[in-house]
């Protein structure tokens, strides 16, 4: 007799733009659909990126907003009553209210994953967080984290054995990103001759856009008269900063701001050199699928980019806030073409020995179904 299927309720924020939120599409998308249903929980608001969910998923955004609303664990507790899953999947802070609601409602098993940080809480987080965390991961049937700098940090603050929080690594589509067409550099008005320094990221604090802004000025002082162009596709609170400074620079005609893009596998083909000047990551699927599009890359020596990254085959790794490193390691690539040509072959190597989606969604289902077994 063919095993039950298993109902999984991801409980989350929100469905907003971030890799965090791609891995949960890309989960529930994919994942065997004879074997796993799903249903999606937006605790503060659904989200720009749940229109991407399949069409008979059903997403339930429960409208927190931005305040606190402590009445969250029971509205998801509710919520868990009417649709009896068998696993609840929570994603980082969010499990916490999620967790709480578990206890008020019926049975069902509590898988936690953790996808990485962000500013303020960069370097340690106050303590009622840490001792909540450490709750919620004991209260959990299976912890996991996105990358064993993720789980180290984690287990860290809060003391929860290492041992106890397995890794289960992002993976990314190579097809959707083979399946691009390449016609970007038309569509911005790159030439051929243009060497183009890509990043793909959210323009906030955690990102550090600012950073990399202030590299490409660099480079271009190091390398005047050769065409270079800035390609920064995303959208935040900081761009008209970033904007400010580029026009202070006289740089404007050399960079490109996109806004909001949801076909970055496209703009890939645009580039030469992917670079990301975060302060902290997790393990950011734009740098995986950079990788697939075999573009060699700069990045700062944080999160798991360092397991990514391998320094001197696939790319480049700088520390936070180094323009100047930043800037020399990209002329490194314009200078040697045969050296980015490698890398970028190597990038897409080992994103599919490693990172593919194929592989991440069957270490996710092996997961789901040794719990419920358990």
């Amino acid at each position: 007799m063919p095993e039950k299927k298993i109902k999984i309720l991801h409980v989350l924020d929100s469905l907003g733009v971030g890799g965090m939120e791609r891995v949960v599409i890309d989960v529930v998308n994919n994942l065997d659909q004879s074997r796993f249903d799903h249903v999606v929980c937006c605790i503060s608001r659904q989200g720009e990126a749940a229109s991407h969910l399949r069409e008979e998923t059903r997403c339930v955004d429960l409208g927190k907003g931005a305040g606190a609303d402590y009445l969250a664990p029971v509205k998801i507790a509710r919520l868990i009553n009417e649709e009896a899953p068998g696993i609840i999947h929570t994603q980082s802070w969010s499990g916490v209210d999620a967790a709480i609601a578990k206890m008020m409602a019926r049975a069902a098993r509590l898988v936690h994953s953790e996808h990485g940080r962000n500013f303020p809480h960069i370097h340690s987080e106050p303590l009622k967080r840490k001792v909540a965390r450490r709750c919620l991961y004991h209260l959990s049937d299976a912890v996991f984290a996105i990358s064993a700098e993720v789980r180290d940090y984690y287990c860290r603050e809060t003391g929860f054995p290492s041992e106890r929080m397995r890794v289960i690594p992002n993976g990314v589509d190579l097809r959707r990103i083979d399946r691009s067409d390449g016609g970007a550099r038309a569509e911005w008005g790159i030439g051929p001759e243009d060497f183009v320094v890509g990043t793909v990221a959210r323009l906030d604090a955690t990102k550090d856009t600012i950073t990399l802004a202030r590299a490409f000025a660099r480079l271009c002082r190091l390398r005047p008269g050769v065409k270079l162009k800035l390609l920064v596709v995303g959208a935040g609170d900081q761009k008209a900063v970033i904007e400010n400074f580029i026009t202070e620079q006289g740089l404007s005609a050399a960079v490109i701001f996109t806004g909001l893009r949801h076909d970055a596998p496209r703009l890939y083909g645009a580039m030469n050199v992917f670079a990301l000047s975060s302060l902290s990551e997790g393990m950011p699927l734009t740098v995986l699928e950079a990788m697939s599009a075999r573009l060699p890359i700069v990045a700062t020596n944080v999160g798991a980019l360092p397991e990514l990254v391998e320094e001197g085959g696939t790319g480049f790794l700088v520390e936070p806030k180094d323009d100047q490193a930043l800037a020399e390691r990209l002329a490194r690539f314009y200078s040697e073409p045969e050296l980015a040509r490698r890398f970028g072959e190597a990038a897409r190597h080992k994103v599919e020995r490693e990172y593919s989606l194929e592989l991440m969604l069957r270490r996710y289902a092996d997961l789901y179904l040794s719990v419920i077994r358990k």
